[in-house]
């Protein structure tokens, strides 16, 4: 058991991210105080309550507390943070999950799937916004964690100036997969592996769903024994085996790995004694998934062995335009890609091509209103 004092971090969003990362970080030898907030009071007191409950199960004595605030509502979040004075700031707010339109007929699940996330980008995009300006009038200098598709978010947000400081999740989820596969097919211990890996998180869905990156970039360092060693690994019978024989429970059920991610991240930011290496999306404003070390110190890219920064930077960037962002100017000023955005106007007749970060509210109202009513005509 840990007996230095503990440090508090609030996690902003109550629902399957938020509600699992709770649930971790109640289970870390009881070395934080946890305060999870909703908007729904009852909702978010209930979630609370099960993340209690289990760590007590597991013997843990968890100081988890919930708050309800809704973070659109800039002064009541700025509020509930100089209140806490946040260690750290989890945020895992989104107007709409990414896996919502799974629950759409096959058919309009499968076309939508097409779009990928990018032409999504303000449901995400919006919430983390408001939840930044909130921490900026707050005044705190706690470090944030955005687990709202941190590959697009986190940059879109750099350009006008409020960027969390790293993402969680993503590129994260397939790394212990990659060394377990790594490990076996070089017959070694997958600790004496040092993976280094760096990709955009459309390239690392569409590996954990066909078992290939195509045509999204990657770069990929394994040294063993002090020698880059990814040359004679099949690169391809690597990836397969992530949906052949490493397969795991995706879906709903599977995002407790991204969680994972999130509140490891969270764990090594607040770290006083030493640096971890972690795989992290949007690290200092950067698009895409690379290798870090992540520590109280802050986050630095770990792009040693066999690629460098500006190959793992270009990979990302390449990646960006694969998922539907055609590109994130230095203005602020987000263009779509055609492809992808077709797909939505299509379906169901939204469009935005291009669009401000600040005029993200009404992009993500329209987004919204146009989904919600066509998928609840499909449901009558």
């Amino acid at each position: 058991m840990v007996t230095a004092p503990r440090k508090t971090i609030l996690v902003l969003g109550a629902g399957v991210i938020g509600g699992n990362v709770a649930d971790l970080l109640t289970r870390m030898d009881d070395r934080f105080r946890v305060i999870l907030a909703a908007r729904d009071a009852a909702r978010v007191g209930e979630r609370a309550n099960l993340a209690i409950t289990v760590a007590l199960n597991l013997g843990f004595e968890p100081q988890l507390e919930w708050r309800s605030v809704d973070v659109t509502d800039l002064d009541a979040t700025a509020s509930l943070i100089a209140e806490t004075a946040p260690d750290l700031i989890v945020n895992a707010t989104s107007l709409q999950t990414f896996w919502a339109i799974s629950l759409l007929p096959g058919d309009i699940h499968k076309r939508l799937e097409r779009a990928k996330i990018g032409p999504w980008l303000p449901n995400h995009l919006a919430t983390t916004r408001a939840v930044m300006r909130a921490v900026a009038d707050s005044g705190t200098a706690a470090p944030v964690v955005n687990g709202s598709f941190p590959d697009g978010v986190n940059p879109a947000l750099a350009t006008v100036g409020l960027a969390p400081l790293v993402g969680g999740g993503n590129i994260a989820n397939l790394i212990p997969t990659l060394e377990r596969a790594c490990a076996e097919m070089l017959g070694v211990d997958r600790r004496e592996l040092t993976l280094r890996f760096a990709a955009h998180h459309v390239a690392c869905n569409a590996i954990s769903s066909t078992g290939k990156p195509d045509p999204a970039p990657y770069a990929l360092s394994v040294r063993h024994g002090g020698r880059e060693v990814a040359d004679e690994i099949d690169q391809e019978a690597l990836f397969a085996s992530v949906v052949g024989k490493f397969k795991r429970v995706r879906g709903v059920a599977g995002q407790v790995v991204a969680s994972s991610g999130i509140a490891a991240v969270a764990a090594a930011l607040l770290d006083d004694e030493q640096t971890h290496r972690i795989h992290v999306p949007g690290p200092n404003g950067l698009a895409g998934g690379y290798p870090a070390h992540v520590g109280s110190e802050g986050v630095a890219l770990d792009c040693a062995g066999g690629f460098d920064q500006d190959k793992a930077v270009a990979v990302n960037t390449q990646g960006a335009h694969v998922e539907g962002i055609e590109d994130i100017r230095p203005d602020g000023t987000i263009v779509f890609a055609e492809e992808e955005m077709s797909v939505l106007t299509e379906t169901f007749g939204y469009r935005c091509r291009e669009m401000h970060v600040d005029d993200v509210d009404a992009a993500a109202a329209d987004l919204q209103a146009r989904y919600r009513s066509f998928a609840s005509e499909l449901m009558q």
